[in-house]
């Protein structure tokens, strides 16, 4: 089977012979070819996990990569599944596949400890504030409430533009994320589901100030490299990077606060 195929999810599979292979598994599980075809039958699942994970993450992460990560999982699923459990092994599956997927994101993090913590409060006091104050926090608002300096703040923030957030990638509900990084083409669920969060998006890109609107206007209405959008604003790159991630921390902020009322 070819990798392509998997990807785009042309699979002929049928209940049959996911039967059949099972059969022959656990006959002897020491087969190398059975496990083989058992694992080349869920590869497909393997796929739909890492297809499904926001775009921002296979921006930094290509899928080969995701799906290489899940087939370890998925190996782990098989080998610890047992038909006395009381659900379908695709159910059971998809969680291990996921969390091999996680682990390994999680082993390409590069900030220390202390780094993560300090972007962690910084997320935090963005949510607290926006929640607290019915709109998005000015940079001295978010240093006031994480006791940082400005600088400090936009340094954690700039840092937190270079790493995998799995904390709020992978919440459940509409994501302004997956909307603004989405580049497949949509199912019609997806088509409402974004023209839904777009619509929002739209009401709260007016509560930004004036650079965080330029920066998203540039990047995602003109298609605007970093390297293009900071010759325009006449700014570094790096702080380019600095203000999208704001922008996004915001806008995240503000449709958690919107959830909750």
């Amino acid at each position: 089977m070819k990798i392509n195929d998997l990807i785009f999810g042309n699979s002929d599979f049928s209940k049959e012979a996911e039967d059949d292979l099972w059969e022959e598994f656990r006959k002897i599980p020491e087969d190398p070819d059975a496990l083989r075809k058992l694992v080349e039958y869920y590869l497909p699942l393997v796929v739909r996990v890492a297809n499904k994970l926001p775009g921002n993450i296979k921006e930094k992460v290509s899928v080969r990569e995701l799906i290489g990560a899940g087939v370890i999982g998925l190996h782990d699923a098989i080998a610890g599944f047992s038909c006395e459990k009381n659900v379908q092994f695709s159910t059971f599956a998809y969680k291990r596949i996921k969390g091999a997927i996680l682990d390994d994101l999680r082993s390409q993090d590069p900030l220390t400890r202390t780094q993560r913590t300090c972007y962690k409060e910084i997320c935090a006091a963005i949510n607290k504030l926006t929640s607290e104050l019915a709109r998005p926090p000015t940079d001295e608002e978010i240093a006031k409430e994480t006791e940082m300096s400005i600088s400090d703040v936009d340094k954690y923030i700039g840092m937190g533009s270079e790493i995998i957030n799995l904390e709020d990638e992978f919440e459940d509900g509409l994501s302004y994320m997956d909307v603004l990084a989405d580049n497949k083409t949509p199912s019609p669920f997806d088509l409402a589901h974004n023209a839904l969060a777009l619509s929002k998006l739209r009401e709260h890109f007016r509560e930004l100030d004036v650079r965080e609107q330029k920066v998203l206007y540039l990047r995602h209405y003109e298609d605007m490299s970093v390297k293009e959008i900071a010759k325009v604003l006449e700014i570094s790159e790096g702080r380019i990077s600095q203000i999208y991630q704001k922008v996004v921390l915001k806008l995240r902020a503000m449709m958690k606060a919107e959830e909750l009322t």
